[in-house]
Formats: structure tokens, sequence, C-alpha cells
């Protein structure tokens, strides 16, 4: 686009599909079988018949369903069901720089569902912030770390907004 400053590397489908390659690695052998098959498999209008586009939409919630089962703590339906809508914000609509955050003509994506929050963490970890590392989604809703149970912008770059504990809403 004409408003992206020169060098400035906007991140689109081809980024977000390669992460999730790599996030598919991760994961157990029976596990992507299983993803192959179809039978963890259900996707949106838009990524149906695209093999790439569903190994990105599973391959964030499992990112989201992974880290909150090992934290013990939250329950993975907000990043289950809205997977398909990240991925498309993420990967088709949005601009963004993960090199830097700050970018001023970057769009903004204000998650308000606190418990939903690996959804946002695992989209800024596949689009390749720097600030949401593999290690640091292990960490999810530990003391001390970057990925806290409720998004903080202070504490993590590419969180816009700080939706603070429930019933703090907007109000920041």
């Amino acid at each position: 686009p004409a408003d992206v400053p020169l060098g400035t590397q906007v991140v689109g489908a081809s980024c977000m599909a390669a992460a999730a390659t790599a996030a598919m690695a991760l994961m157990s052998a029976r596990r992507r079988a299983r993803l192959r098959r179809g039978a963890l498999r259900r996707v949106s209008t838009a990524a149906k018949g695209k093999e790439s586009d569903t190994e990105c939409i599973n391959a964030v919630r499992f990112l989201a369903v992974d880290a909150i089962n090992k934290s013990k703590s939250g329950h993975p339906g907000a990043p289950m069901g809205q997977a398909p809508i990240g991925y498309v914000l993420f990967a088709e609509e949005m601009k963004y720089n993960p090199a830097d955050p700050q970018w001023v003509n970057r769009d903004r994506f204000v998650l308000s569902s606190g418990h939903g929050c690996m959804l946002q963490y695992s989209l800024l970890h596949l689009a390749g912030y720097e600030s949401v590392s593999m290690d640091d989604i292990k960490q999810f809703r530990q003391w001390g770390s970057q990925t806290p149970g409720h998004p903080e912008n202070f504490v993590t770059s590419g969180i816009e907004a700080t939706t603070g504990p429930l019933g703090m809403g907007i109000s920041n």
C-alpha cells in the first residue's frame, strides 16, 4: 500500500502459513494426523478448501489450547471459536509490522475478552512478534510472564490496550 513506509514489511498470509507449519511441527504426530484427517477441523467459509489457511487456523487454536492446559487456568472456548476471524484479520486485512510494533499507521487489534487472550498471544506469535515467543506462550498465566491472563499493553509489545481485571472494560 502507498501509506506503508519504504522498507517496512507488512506481514501477511505467507508468514502466518510458515509460522503455522513450524507450530504444527511442534505438535505430536498423533495430533497432526487427526488434524489432517479433519477430525478437529471446523473452519469458516473463507478458509474452506485452503489447506494452508486451515493449518494456520488450527495452529492458532492449538497454541491456545496447549498453553491454557499447561497453565491449568482458563478455558479454550474463545480462542477455538475466534481463531478463523483472528487469522483472516491478521493474514489478510490488518496492516502491522512485528519489527516495529509502534508503527504509527498500524491497525490496532483490541481484544476485550481477557479470558480469551490466548487468541491474541497466538496470533502475535505466529505473526512474528518477538515479544511473544514460544517460551512466553509456555509461561502463559504464570507470575512475571510476558503473557499474563489479561493482556497488558505495558508488558507485551503488540498488545494495544490493557483490558484489565474483570469488569474494567474499556475504561483505560
